[in-house]
């Protein structure tokens, strides 16, 4: 977590509360803070190692050919009202649980958008892989019905343009159509990417 504020007296209660949360509440354990650059940056080095320690962690490196490599490895996000982060975040880390697939979920808790790292091996069977889809297709229902986005950072693409008629309806979809026939009549940027001109 980042905190800024107009007074150091407010970001420290801010901090307080969140520590009471991450701490008292949950039990959580090894709450760190820190107010110079050199120890922030330490602490938030964690959180930047947490890609390839996810990979890591599903027996992977991009150099044994045996387990997941970053080329293998599924990041997708959505984004949430505030108001519905913490149950979105917990259903899907149910779901992990419930469906047996491995993956780690971490966010910015300050605008609603969060991430699911899903590394994925050369072995998983087709039912794993399906689990996998299964997840990312939950976390994108559930933001949808709450009124988030299937999306914050990471972009429609292939994968998540089959959501956009539901968040966005059909006049919306055609309105995008509209703009990338308008700009791009050839489809060459990007084909078949966000919007099917089918």
């Amino acid at each position: 977590l980042e905190f800024s504020g107009h007074s150091e007296s407010s970001v420290m209660a801010d901090l307080s509360a969140a520590q009471a949360v991450c701490v008292d509440d949950f039990e959580g354990s090894n709450f760190v803070s820190a107010r110079d650059e050199m120890t922030r940056n330490k602490v938030w080095a964690a959180r930047h190692k947490l890609y390839y320690s996810s990979i890591a962690l599903r027996g992977g490196g991009d150099n044994d050919g045996e387990g997941a490599t970053s080329q293998s490895t599924i990041v997708t996000d959505v984004c949430v009202p505030l108001s519905s982060f913490a149950d979105i975040i917990t259903a899907t880390a149910k779901d992990l649980r419930d469906l047996d697939v491995f993956g780690t979920c971490f966010g910015h808790a300050g605008d609603g958008n969060f991430h699911c790292i899903l590394p994925l091996r050369p072995d998983d069977t087709d039912e794993y892989k399906g689990n996998v889809f299964k997840v990312i297709e939950l976390m994108a229902e559930r933001a949808i019905n709450v009124g988030g986005s299937v999306t914050g950072e990471h972009g429609v693409g292939y994968g998540k343009k089959k959501f956009l008629e539901k968040m966005y309806g059909g006049a919306g979809v055609s309105l995008m159509q509209t703009i990338k026939r308008s700009i791009d009549p050839w489809s060459i940027m990007n084909p078949g990417k966000i919007v099917d001109l089918s």
